[in-house]
């Protein structure tokens, strides 16, 4: 120690401040806006902020706070470990008790392990847990609703479509006047029909399969979808850890008619520009047009920079 000063201090003016902040992507579409990072093997939350709504929940950054409900993909701790802390600080912040939608076999598990917190916090934290199924959407409002959709990931895995649901009038009733139709509606004549047209839908972790069949994921306005593996070597990988391969994607992109396609969950292992180039090269510039990715930061190097910034994925990171 040299005047006071330990020899290995370093000045705040040397502190490497990529560090300090970890970096989100944000991406306005059309009348909403993605928010989230995602990397495999690491961390997934993705939030529709206008939709009140965030799609798994990482480690919880600060963000992921501001959305009532959060819809849990599936167990792995890269998803859903930051479930505690989301609803212990809404708690204390004063905000209403959040709601974790999760696959049904989850609840008993997730359920034990918030009332440990509560005994460790010796805090009463409220919250809800909504078992979902496949097929099942639950009603947040009268005109929004969540639909479960069946994935490929092994064990219990859903996706989460976000619909906007609609009363409209059978053609047979148009031109009649208004108080005739609230006499028909009085006698219990059904005048309308319900319309649900898919707003977001969110793929979590998956494979290729039926969910790619899915109406809700062929019609969403934006699709956010994992590409976990671009390297032709990585097929493998892709098979054992029933994640989506650049190939397996590129035989499913006709049957999607989406506005926006979103591609999240890319591994350490292929950099984004990298794995955005090997896209492009395969299914051209203008079905480009319609593809982004979540984590392709401006200013990101062909080397990627999230590559960079933690230790090289382990085999099994995936």
């Amino acid at each position: 120690m040299t005047n006071g000063i330990h020899p290995h201090y370093t000045s705040p003016a040397m502190v490497d401040r990529q560090f300090l902040v970890q970096r989100f992507g944000k991406i306005p579409l059309g009348m909403y806006s993605v928010v989230g990072y995602s990397v495999a093997g690491e961390e997934t939350v993705v939030q529709v902020p206008e939709l009140n709504v965030c799609f798994d929940i990482g480690r919880c950054p600060y963000f992921a706070l501001t959305s009532d409900i959060i819809c849990i993909t599936h167990g792995h701790m890269d998803h859903i470990a930051g479930v505690p802390y989301y609803l212990s600080q809404r708690y204390f912040q004063g905000m209403k008790p959040g709601t974790v939608m999760l696959p049904r076999e989850l609840i008993g598990p997730v359920d034990a392990m918030l009332r440990g917190w509560r005994q460790i916090e010796r805090q009463n934290t409220p919250y809800t847990l909504i078992p979902m199924e496949a097929g099942h959407l639950h009603e947040v409002r009268r005109d929004f609703g969540i639909r479960a959709i069946a994935t490929h990931h092994g064990g219990s895995s859903l996706a989460y479509a976000l619909i906007n649901i609609r009363e409209k009038l059978k053609q047979e009733y148009f031109g009649k006047a208004g108080p005739e139709l609230a006499k028909m509606r009085k006698e219990g004549v059904e005048i309308q029909y319900r319309l649900e047209v898919p707003l977001v839908t969110f793929l979590g972790d998956t494979t290729a399969g039926a969910v790619f069949d899915h109406p809700d994921v062929q019609n969403a306005e934006i699709l956010i979808t994992e590409i976990t593996f671009f390297d032709p070597t990585h097929k493998s990988k892709a098979k054992a850890g029933k994640h989506l391969h650049i190939d397996a994607f590129v035989e499913l992109l006709p049957k999607l008619k989406n506005k926006w396609i979103l591609v999240s969950h890319v591994t350490r292992r292929t950099a984004i520009r990298r794995a955005r180039k090997m896209l492009a090269k395969r299914i051209g510039e203008e079905q480009m047009q319609r593809i982004l990715f979540l984590m392709d930061f401006e200013g990101s190097r062909e080397a990627g920079e999230i590559e960079e910034a933690g230790p090289p994925p382990a085999d099994t990171a995936e």
